[in-house]
């Protein structure tokens, strides 16, 4: 499956699919590829179906292109496929220069599973073993993996030296899943695991005691005024017209396809005449946190934060709800990651943003109305699919709509950040 053929499933997979997109990273902390995990959001949400029982072909194949249409082409994508799609054609669907098929670790490993592995790896594609723990009749599987993923979530530094050490001798590569903390990922390059993905990628390091850097300051001094009902759309108008690279951003963001304008436009003003006071301050508020960093860690997080307040506003349009505006519950994901951004404590950089006290305390962990919707999208970004259609289910939200928002939200960030 080429590009070309991502592009025309595409409708069809915006209309149903949720994609969850998580981040692998090498020993440099640089992205290296991402985990993608489908749902349609037609499956009742029971407690007894199998997650086998969820993934069809078609699911994959068209998660696969909404993913792959807001995704670096350079990254490996990770898949994970279920016995009986190993055991079919499904896998010569989709391109064997990016995808990584990921044999989840409920396969029975018996000669007609190594046999579709074998073939599968003969063709081109890049084989891992998912969730390996040191459990014992998976020899002939990672004889044939070239990358085995260990959870190590809960395993004493005793296991994980004897199972890392077990692997080395296969010549695969190791990945370290669910890495949780920095010791965890020191230990993990010292024993030889070169790739890594867990939530100790997604957390702050925070520089507490330091006093914030000047042009830290500067941005937080842009996003206190534009987080404010009462910014000035000239001086802003001024702002974007003394700099080059944010003038030509933004002309080319408003004259890509998301807008299909019949003429393209010539100048900011006109621009901003378009775009209106609301979208040019989140279009701005936009730029400014995807400017803030260029190391890996943080441009994962402007990617996250982007998506998640691209999303969150369209469901506050769909449940149209006083209590939770949508341009409230926007500003509620683009600062979600603020701290991950800025590398500063969060309660200290929102000291100087003037935001909702539900939405702070939202963004704080504390008890709030709004923590509901934050926990939403992180539900999403892992794949915790029953709390997903549990939240919608509760606020009678339709989950084709709302997976539709995300699609959308994908689109809309990669299109953002393509303008860079």
């Amino acid at each position: 499956m080429n590009e070309s053929i991502a592009s025309d499933t595409e409708g069809t997979a915006s209309k149903a699919i949720f994609v969850a997109r998580q981040p692998i990273f090498d020993a440099s902390e640089k992205v290296w590829a991402y985990e993608l995990l489908f749902r349609s959001s037609g499956h009742a949400k029971t407690a007894d179906v199998a997650e086998d029982d969820l993934a069809t072909a078609s699911v994959i194949a068209d998660g696969f292109a909404l993913a792959f249409s807001g995704m670096d082409k350079r990254k490996k994508a990770f898949i994970n496929f279920p016995q009986r799609l190993l055991l079919d054609d499904t896998v010569y669907a989709l391109p064997r220069e990016i995808c990584v098929v990921e044999v989840l670790e409920t396969i029975n490993p018996n000669l007609e599973m190594v046999t579709a592995l074998t073939n599968i790896k003969s063709r081109g594609y890049t084989l891992a073993l998912d969730d390996y723990v040191g459990q014992p009749g998976f020899e002939e599987i990672i004889r044939l993996a070239d990358i085995v993923k260990v959870d190590l979530l809960g395993m004493s530094d005793e296991r994980l030296r004897e199972v890392s050490f077990g692997l080395l001798r296969y010549g695969c590569r190791l990945l370290a899943e669910k890495v949780e903390d920095k010791r965890t990922y020191e230990m993990a390059k010292m024993l030889g695991f070169t790739l890594f993905q867990g939530f100790y990628f997604s957390r702050p390091e925070t520089m507490t005691g330091s006093k914030v850097p000047t042009p830290v300051l500067a941005k937080m001094r842009l996003l206190r005024a534009l987080s404010g009902d009462d910014f000035d759309v000239r001086e802003l108008t001024r702002i974007i017209s003394s700099d080059p690279s944010v003038s030509y951003r933004l002309l080319n963001f408003i004259n890509s396809a998301a807008f299909s304008l019949r003429d393209k436009i010539q100048s900011i003003q006109q621009a901003l005449t378009l775009l209106g006071k609301q979208q040019i301050k989140q279009w701005f508020l936009a730029v400014i946190i995807s400017d803030f960093d260029s190391t890996a860690k943080v441009q994962e997080a402007a990617y996250t934060s982007l998506q998640r307040a691209r999303y969150l506003e369209s469901m506050g349009r769909l449940y149209r709800n006083h209590a939770f505006p949508a341009e409230t519950l926007f500003m509620l994901g683009l600062f979600s990651k603020l701290d991950v951004l800025l590398s500063q404590p969060m309660d200290k950089l929102l000291q100087n943003i003037p935001l909702d006290k539900d939405v702070e305390d939202a963004l704080l962990s504390k008890p709030s109305p709004y923590w509901a919707w934050l926990s939403l999208v992180e539900d999403i970004e892992i794949g915790n699919w029953e709390d997903v259609f549990e939240f919608l289910n509760n606020r009678n939200l339709d989950r084709e709509a709302s997976a539709a928002n995300y699609a959308d939200a994908i689109k809309w960030t990669h299109t953002l950040l393509r303008m860079k």
